[in-house]
């Protein structure tokens, strides 16, 4: 077993130091068509229609995975106004059952002196 490591090794620093070789560098063809093609690149660019940078609406619309997405959120805030604002017989019942009456509280000082006129 041994023998086999020691020759596994050898490979192995033989194959690395082939590998060790200077760094290959291109020919001179090689980088003149490589600069060639950067400038039609370039060239296409100036002459191309610059495109707008998207508004917030449409980054937001991609951010929360689009129209699909943004209409299933649309019926949800839909379904949960009208829920809240016209809320079913059975609902009242539930929640009277489990929370007890219901207490109003005033946002304003004001509405506290509401009922005092007179």
């Amino acid at each position: 077993m041994k023998m086999t490591t020691d020759i596994d090794e050898k490979m192995l620093n033989e194959a690395f130091a082939q590998m060790r070789v200077a760094d290959p560098v291109p020919s001179e063809d090689l980088m003149n068509r490589i600069m060639l093609d950067a400038d039609m690149v370039l060239a296409d660019d100036a002459t191309a229609p610059q495109r707008s940078k998207p508004g917030f609406g449409a980054m937001l619309l991609d951010v929360i995975g689009g129209w699909p997405t943004f209409s299933g959120l649309a019926a949800a805030t839909v379904a949960g106004v009208w829920i809240g604002a016209v809320q079913p017989a059975a609902l009242t019942d539930f929640s009277t059952e489990l929370w007890g009456d219901t207490i109003e509280v005033p946002l304003l000082e004001s509405d506290l002196f509401a009922a005092l006129e007179g």
